[in-house]
């Protein structure tokens, strides 16, 4: 079990600044990351989304499909969406569309 000792040498002689190091944890994280999260996160709700994201991902993880026990968790990106919509536009609208009749619309 040596190379567990020599891997983190060879990358911290090999980090260079923006690159390695921290490219090899973010290539880990955008081989699951998808492409909808990554544009969530860059619109400014970036925390609120990663709350929301590691209920679902936790409810998953425990083998259950009722991700709606997060629905709490929402209200707070709800909320920072509507305050970021010029972002966020689109998503609201597809969100808006599920929600009539809830009382809850801007």
């Amino acid at each position: 079990m040596a190379s567990p000792s020599t891997a983190p040498a060879s990358k911290s002689s090999q980090e260079e600044p923006g690159t390695s190091g921290s490219q090899n944890k973010a290539d880990e994280e955008d081989k699951e990351e998808c492409g909808w999260c990554k544009w969530m996160k860059a619109g400014g709700c970036k925390e609120q989304f990663e709350v929301w994201l590691k209920c679902v991902d936790d409810v998953r993880d425990a083998g259950r499909d009722d991700v709606e026990t997060c629905a709490s968790v929402m209200g707070p990106l709800w909320e920072c969406m509507q305050k970021n919509s010029d972002y966020y536009a689109a998503q609201l609208d597809t969100l808006k569309g599920g929600k009539q009749g809830s009382g809850q619309g801007g």
